[in-house]
């Protein structure tokens, strides 16, 4: 029995011993990097997010944008994103609600600018004394720490029962301004006594 016993405990040593070196072998091939320095795609995206939230906050923590989209698709490669049907809505306390909207667009520099093509819309909600705006264009350029969305295509902008028409546009968050860069008309509806 005592021989049986001991031709059970090497065997056990044994398989132990035999599992101890094929883990040390295998850690060894990893580390020299065999198996990790697989050759990748270097156009390709790193990370695509369906339906994301981000939300970015002020230098005080304060939450200054939500951005929603049906996807993200990342490249680290020129830190460049692919955005499908961005909503970028400003959160700001003291400045009334604005929100973007498009079909696609590209965000460069960590998100602070993104461009925005296909049906882009920019709805400004009414404070104070200010009516509330709608802007419509085909294409703009949202610069996220200056605060301002920029376009230089056709613009058709509503405020309160005027309209504006217009090639490029200027829209300040900061204070609340929007210009027409060029070939503007305005249109101001008759008062009906």
């Amino acid at each position: 029995m005592k021989s049986a016993d001991r031709i059970g405990q090497f065997i056990s040593v044994g398989l132990f011993l035999i599992l101890a070196i094929a883990s040390w072998g295998l850690t060894e091939y990893l580390q020299r990097g065999r198996m990790m320095s697989a050759p990748t795609d270097a156009t390709g995206p790193n990370a695509i997010i369906e339906n994301p939230k981000i939300v970015r906050s002020d230098p005080t923590g304060q939450p200054q944008y939500r951005l929603e989209a049906a996807s993200i698709v990342h490249s680290e490669r020129g830190d460049r994103s692919e955005i499908e049907r961005p909503v970028v809505s400003s959160l700001s306390a003291n400045k009334p609600l604005t929100v973007v909207r498009a079909q696609t667009a590209i965000a460069t520099d960590q998100l602070n600018r993104i461009d925005l093509k296909g049906n882009v819309l920019i709805t400004r909600a009414a404070e104070g004394g200010q009516p509330a705006a709608r802007i419509e264009t085909e294409r703009a350029t949202l610069l996220i720490k200056e605060e301002r969305a920029v376009s230089d295509a056709a613009v058709l902008i509503s405020r309160g029962t005027s309209t504006l028409q217009g090639v490029g546009m200027v829209f300040d968050q900061k204070t609340q301004k929007i210009e027409i860069t060029a070939d503007s008309r305005m249109i101001v509806p008759r008062d009906k006594r």
